[in-house]
């Protein structure tokens, strides 16, 4: 297939890299001045004879090196530095170096970390092609028949106003964009899941656990998408080069930050989203508005970075939003869209020329990344391109010429590929392409007349080429999540308002029941504690953790996506972290709640209290976690979750007793998780262990007269609670597992990346 033509950036190389070009040499500083100094007597402090600007009688003008010769003259040698412009030379000079400096670095540590002859990850290299891409949403066409190709070697950019359509087409090119009609292909094949680790994409929104530093970040992506093979040392360091290459290193221990909490700026965690990509160096790069928020300098380093990503056998595909002028000047190829169709296609520097054929002429002193923009807004531009034909506005594949070949010079594949010559005639150079038994990709390195050019020949992927397994193992996958959530659970679980509010719950609770009686008044009251304590440690874990997954949604979808790790991984070490801080909080509660009330001064009571209340707690967490994991809509999750948690609560066997809940109904008590958790913390509250003396006219049968001892299960069996407390833990336990299972697959399907169309 004829791919379209493009721009020829130069072969890799660390010499490639130079400042900017609005960096221009300043103008050559102004002669040293010249003019005849005046002389004075020594004495009187009178000019001495001669003109009447004082000059010396000869005539002949006195320089600078003559004043310093002669102490006659009023000025001190100090005086004379300051007013001379060297030092300005000099430092415009130092200026230029340390930009110079700046850029080699990028080309230096790109080197080390890629190496520099051109080799990607796995040695693949990805030829993008897409044709005839349309998308519609609600009715509306968003894009409407797009053309292109992005080859190894080059930036393709991709311009337009807002709504022209940019980040739509960055979706579709990642497969996480539904096509209305098109084809995309990455080397002749159709987009699939082995493709998915030798593609990053760069949201434009960046997703993080603001709780986490910059280098805790960078340090947790490397532990899991670099390779086993690789110390963790060695992971770690790269990370570090990473953060360095692109500035951030100088706030790697400040929290990334979230709506409540201040942290890096937003400039640094744009930045950080581009940095945690390229850890992997990988061979097809998006990115969406990589620009958005930074200064112009720090702008133009990272598309500089992406450039020289490029010259070493990467394909960057970028929208950009309103690029400078130096910025400009490092697009290989250029595609502009306005509302949904293509305006231009090609050559990155040949768009002013193209504007001006059509009728469009850019003044000297503009900026062409504005001037294409303003076109592109505006009614007369987009009525003159869209009466154009595709060819016209480049919306076409053509044949590739000689010219615009040079950009794959340098990567040759000595195992697949093989090297020929042709020798350039005086009108030019004539090539044809040699098929094989498969399609190849080609470049041509152009010289001279009469010099040699040669054309390096790939053959293309088979279907099995694209290695679809992890860098890393399962458990090198779940020790870096564990880690990661116990810092993000910790987080929440230390969290002051959180403690300030168990803390005034637990002392009210405690002053309301404090040393509760033991006489049969009071049983009531005991039954009003252990139910609150049901209902409180149902209500609180699972309301906190039905907001789990819609906040680390656009982490989990963003790394499974881009195949960081399994979903097993992924939720077993987020249950096996949180587990024993969710576990905390109940456990000073009932600590002071237990032994303030008096429940039952029982020490083994006691701990059978505390084991019930945390698988209680356990299920209720799992319930909201499942609520978290089937419902994204926070709003929703907590509606459904208030139904589920009042209707368990009515039929927990409190309000109502069990025998006077209608027959036809009377059957849902056994599905209330409520029932027993307050049955299983009951049968430890009314045990053998305690008594209540009767009353004066008492219920219980083994009072008479006010006379005798009521124990804990004369009690229970008043109030139709079967005194089986390893059954209701059994069920609890069972049921907390059932749910969790529930919860994995749930996320499994739920949370589950789009897949490529």
């Amino acid at each position: 297939t004829p791919l379209t033509p493009h721009h020829s950036p130069s072969p890799p190389s660390t010499e490639s890299i130079r400042r900017p070009p609005l960096h221009l040499v300043p103008a050559a500083p102004p002669p040293l001045n010249t003019r005849p100094m005046p002389q004075t007597d020594s004495a009187s402090g009178a000019p001495l004879t001669g003109s009447a600007n004082g000059a010396p009688q000869t005539g002949e003008p006195q320089t600078d090196s003559a004043i310093g010769a002669k102490p006659t003259t009023g000025l001190v040698k100090d005086d004379r530095k300051e007013m001379s412009p060297k030092p300005k030379a000099d430092l415009t000079a130092m200026f230029y170096r340390e930009i110079d400096s700046r850029h080699e670095h990028i080309a230096n540590t790109l080197a080390e970390l890629v190496g520099a002859d051109g080799i990607g990850k796995n040695g693949h290299r990805i030829k993008l092609k897409f044709r005839n891409l349309r998308v519609e949403m609600q009715g509306n066409p968003i894009l409407k028949g797009i053309n292109g190709d992005a080859l190894p070697g080059q930036v393709l950019s991709i311009m337009g106003p807002s709504g022209s359509g940019k980040t739509t087409l960055l979706n579709c090119l990642s497969g996480r964009q539904k096509l209305s009609a098109g084809r995309i292909s990455l080397n002749d094949h159709a987009h699939k899941k082995a493709m998915k680790r030798h593609i990053a994409y760069v949201l434009q929104d960046e997703a993080f656990f603001g709780v986490m530093t910059v280098r805790q970040v960078m340090y947790f992506q490397a532990s899991i998408r670099l390779p086993d093979t690789m110390p963790v040392a060695k992971k770690q360091e790269r990370a570090d080069q990473i953060m360095k290459l692109l500035g951030i290193d100088k706030c790697a221990d400040s929290i990334v930050g979230t709506m409540f909490m201040r942290g890096v700026s937003g400039g640094e965690r744009k930045r950080l989203n581009v940095g945690v990509q390229l850890l992997t160096w990988p061979s097809l790069i998006l990115l969406d508005e990589p620009t958005s928020g930074l200064d112009s300098s720090t702008a133009y380093d990272l598309i500089l970075l992406t450039r020289e990503l490029a010259r070493r056998g990467c394909t960057v595909i970028t929208t950009v939003h309103q690029p400078s002028s130096p910025l400009f000047n490092l697009f290989d190829r250029l595609l502009v869209l306005a509302e949904g169709n293509t305006i231009y296609q090609g050559d990155a520097q040949g768009v002013v020329e193209h504007m001006e054929r059509v009728g469009f002429k850019c003044p000297q002193t503009y900026n062409p990344g504005d001037f294409v923009l303003e076109l592109a807004k505006s009614k007369a531009g987009l009525e003159k391109f869209l009466s154009l034909s595709n060819e016209e506005r480049g919306n076409v594949v053509r044949t590739i010429s000689a010219s615009n070949l040079a950009s794959l010079a340098k990567f040759e594949r000595n195992d697949k590929g093989s090297m020929i010559s042709l020798a350039e005639g005086k009108q030019g150079s004539a090539v044809s392409l040699v098929e094989g038994k498969q399609r190849s990709m080609f470049s041509l390195a152009e010289g001279k007349q009469g010099t040699v050019a040669s054309i390096a020949f790939y053959e293309e992927e088979e279907e099995g080429d694209w290695d679809n397994s992890f860098a890393t193992s399962w458990w090198t996958q779940f020790t870096a999540l564990y880690n990661r959530a116990v810092l993000v659970k910790k987080s929440d679980t230390f969290d002051g308002l959180q403690i300030f509010q168990i803390s005034v719950v637990a002392v009210v609770t405690s002053l309301v029941w404090f040393q509760t009686g033991n006489s049969e008044t009071e049983i009531q009251d005991r039954f009003g504690l252990v139910f609150f304590i049901a209902i409180f440690w149902t209500f609180f874990p699972m309301f906190n953790s039905v907001a789990t997954f819609p906040a680390e949604r656009a982490v989990l979808l963003r790394e499974r996506a881009q195949g960081s790790y399994r979903l097993s991984a992924y939720y077993c070490a987020k249950m096996v972290a949180e587990m024993p801080l969710q576990w905390l909080t109940p456990t000073v509660f009932i600590i002071v709640v237990y032994w303030a009330t008096d429940i039952n001064d029982n020490v083994g009571s006691f701990f059978a209290f505390w084991v019930l209340l945390l698988l209680a707690v356990e299920l209720a967490t799992s319930l909201g976690m499942l609520i978290s994991a089937a419902e994204v809509n926070l709003k929703r999750a907590l509606v459904i979750l208030s139904i589920l948690v009042l209707s368990s609560m009515l039929l927990g066997g409190f309000y109502v007793d069990p025998e006077n809940i209608p027959v036809w109904v009377r059957w849902l008590q056994w599905l209330s998780f409520i029932k027993y958790t307050f049955g299983a913390l009951a049968t430890q509250a009314f045990d053998d262990n305690i008594s209540f003396s009767c009353a004066e006219e008492s219920e219980y049968s083994v009072c008479v007269n006010g006379e005798g001892d009521i124990n804990g299960h004369d009690v229970l069996d008043n109030r139709n609670i079967d005194n089986i407390p390893v059954v209701y833990s059994l069920v609890v336990l069972f049921g907390t597992f059932v749910v969790k299972i529930a919860t994995y697959f749930t996320l499994f399907y739920r949370y589950k990346p789009k897949s490529p169309t």
